[in-house]
């Protein structure tokens, strides 16, 4: 993978963030649909977010089970089947515990709001839990949430997600095979969706302004 080197076709191929967000997004990459660019303009403390997560990972080296992918197979109902990709950020393996870190800002005032753990971060390591437990044993999921100065753990409660897991992927593929439109989820993650111009223009999406456009529109404009 770092030396950009794959053997795989996209399609029917997902990763655990593709399954806990936006269900039209994963459709959206499904269909091969160009991603749009964000009007936002860039800004160091931007640079500073897309990077940080970056440099809190090194975390991870604090253990010897980090960053372990993992293809788990989903068999859909026409006989095929599709490929999920996971990897997994953290396991102590003398606890048994699964662990996936968070890199955001502000941890302690999201926190008071009731921001944190958000239910898609509960998802996304309930189905790690899911997808490693048939080769690792498995006893802890916890949500590790850092920001400059606090770390925060949240421990999550075991679910097998199995049924889960292929009923979302089901309905990605059906909408794909019967060429229908499925219902936005709207969050406040929407405003960095880079397909936010079609989602509205779908209907059942986003309600406010879109804040990314086609790549090539405003020199369309001009």
């Amino acid at each position: 993978k770092r030396h950009g080197v794959y053997n795989f076709k996209q399609k029917k191929r997902y990763s655990v963030t593709d399954l806990v967000s936006c269900q039209r997004k994963s459709l959206y990459k499904q269909l091969g649909v160009e991603q749009e660019e964000l009007l936002a303009d860039l800004t160091v403390e931007g640079m500073w977010s897309a990077v940080r997560g970056d440099f809190l990972h090194n975390m991870t080296y604090a253990y010897k089970w980090r960053e372990m992918d993992m293809e788990y197979k989903v068999p859909l109902n026409d006989g095929r089947e599709a490929m999920v990709i996971g990897r997994l950020d953290m396991y102590d393996w003398k606890t048994k515990t699964v662990m996936d870190l968070k890199s955001t800002k502000n941890v302690q005032w999201q926190i008071k709001k009731g921001f944190l753990p958000k239910l898609e971060h509960i998802l996304q390591v309930q189905c790690y839990g899911t997808m490693f437990e048939q080769y690792i044993p498995i006893e802890n999921l916890n949500i590790v949430y850092v920001d400059n100065s606090d770390i925060v753990t949240y421990k999550v409660k075991k679910h097998d997600l199995t049924n889960w897991i292929k009923t979302r992927i089901q309905e990605i593929e059906n909408a794909v095979d019967n060429k229908q439109m499925i219902n936005g989820e709207p969050s406040g993650l929407c405003q960095f969706c880079r397909y936010q111009t079609k989602c509205q223009s779908d209907g059942n999406g986003i309600e406010h302004t879109p804040m990314s456009a086609p790549k090539g529109g405003s020199d369309e404009k001009k």
